[in-house]
């Protein structure tokens, strides 16, 4: 949709909201157009008016979510996102922003549970594969989260994050050449990685 689309849209809705229909369904949709264009507060004070007209609208909720998230109120997404999947919501998008959420929080066996979820439910979802491979490192199953990373790279060859968390985990298993290849992957796909060329300089003075 077009910048002049959104205003079409926008403006559409909000004379609904002036001759008096007040309905929870408008806030929703204002919400959503003020979201995709990236008046995030504005657009969580619509979806938070649909709720308080009807705290039923899982949709709302879901879109609370999403601002929250972009803003990094990770504790308050998660309460919105809980509330949406109560409702009845039941999608990957959902199980993937909880898990999300649960990730940032570092609620990592909670995080791991929701996101494989999602790669059982969407499994060509690249970054919830790299996201429930994170969860697995962290956890220290590093057999586990190699095989993980190295299907997100057989997918997006050229993702440095995987490729970066692949040398990370090589590194500790000690298997020192494969982590270079993966920190200079990591550095061909993405020359200003600053961690990839920490995990290099790493190795390579352990070397020495």
């Amino acid at each position: 949709m077009q910048a002049g689309d959104y205003e079409e849209a926008l403006s559409y809705f909000r004379e609904a909201l002036e001759i008096g229909h007040d309905h929870p369904l408008l806030y929703t949709n204002i919400g959503n157009l003020l979201e995709r264009s990236g008046e995030y507060e504005q657009a969580l004070s619509s979806y938070q008016r649909a709720i308080q007209l009807d705290d039923g609208q899982a949709g709302a909720y879901y879109g609370a979510g999403n601002i929250s998230y972009n803003i990094e109120r990770y504790k308050e997404a998660l309460k919105f996102y809980q509330q949406a999947e109560a409702l009845g919501m039941n999608d990957a998008s959902l199980h993937l922003m909880i898990g999300m959420c649960e990730y940032q929080l570092g609620q990592i066996p909670f995080a791991m549970a929701r996101l494989q979820r999602v790669v059982e439910l969407d499994p060509q979802d690249v970054e919830a594969r790299f996201y429930f491979a994170l969860t697995l490192a962290q956890s220290q199953l590093l057999d586990e989260a190699i095989k993980e990373f190295q299907s997100v790279i057989n997918d997006k060859e050229n993702h440095a994050d995987a490729h970066y968390n692949l040398g990370v985990a090589y590194h500790a298993k000690a298997e020192d050449d494969k982590a270079l290849d993966h920190f200079n992957r990591a550095l061909s796909a993405q020359p200003d990685h600053l961690l990839a060329a920490n995990g290099k300089k790493q190795v390579e003075e352990e070397r020495k």
